[in-house]
């Protein structure tokens, strides 16, 4: 099912799924989600056991796949706008909703407004998750239908196809991240920053990954963003 959006033109994808100029106007363009593709995503214990099978398969480590993508995050002025995700989700959808994130709640919304933009990608370029921006034309623009491109050639000659692209978080100071859990409210998932030594559950599992370079001698890296309770009670 594809739905339509109203979005500022200055804050659209330029690809088949966006029309977009650098224009200070608001259209209605068509935004391909499907909620079935949606529905249909592994559950996050699922997807991190595919993505280590998949690096097992292509004999490298999570490490070395991640510095052959840095570049590609870190060139262009990207640096900081984008960063690696593991595509998964932990409810279902009902007809009308999509997942979208205010703030640090993250729960299922059927609104339709124009603060409401594209926050979370499939390699295919294919947006999954949404996300709440009180200024939508303050935002980076999408990546470009060049940027899906090189991104998923990287994948698939690793074989690797369970990784995606989302906004990377923001105002993160050095050694925290965001941790997420189950909320209290319908199909809630809360983010909390926390101190990336802060012990973590068993149930842990690294969701966000930032490329970033290192500023004493200007290696690329890769810095963990973020992690997920993936306790069964939190997804079911």
């Amino acid at each position: 099912m594809a739905r339509y959006l109203v979005l500022p033109q200055s804050n659209l994808l330029a690809t088949d799924n966006f029309a977009y100029r650098r224009e200070n106007l608001i259209t209605c363009i068509m935004v391909h989600f499907n909620i079935n593709t949606y529905n249909n995503l592994p559950r996050v214990a699922d997807a991190d056991a595919l993505f280590q099978k998949q690096l097992a398969s292509a004999g490298i480590t999570r490490s070395q796949l991640f510095l052959q993508l840095a570049p590609l995050f870190l060139q262009d002025g990207n640096a900081g706008r984008y960063a690696i995700c593991l595509v998964h989700h932990h409810y279902d959808l009902k007809a009308g909703e999509r997942m979208v994130t205010t703030g640090l709640s993250t729960k299922p919304s059927v609104d339709v407004s124009v603060n409401i933009v594209p926050g979370s990608w499939l390699n295919t370029g294919e947006v999954f998750e949404f996300m709440f921006t009180p200024s939508p034309s303050t935002l980076p623009p999408p990546p470009s239908a060049e940027f899906f491109a090189k991104f998923k050639s990287i994948l698939a000659t690793n074989n690797i196809d369970v990784l995606g692209v989302c906004y990377a978080p923001n105002d993160l100071d050095d050694g925290f991240m965001l941790r997420e859990s189950k909320g209290d409210g319908d199909r809630e998932r809360v983010l909390t920053v926390v101190h990336s030594s802060t012990h973590i559950s068993a149930y842990y599992y690294p969701v966000t990954w930032i490329p970033q370079v290192n500023p004493d001698n200007g290696a690329y890296i890769v810095v963990m963003g973020g992690c997920c309770d993936g306790e069964p009670c939190h997804c079911q």
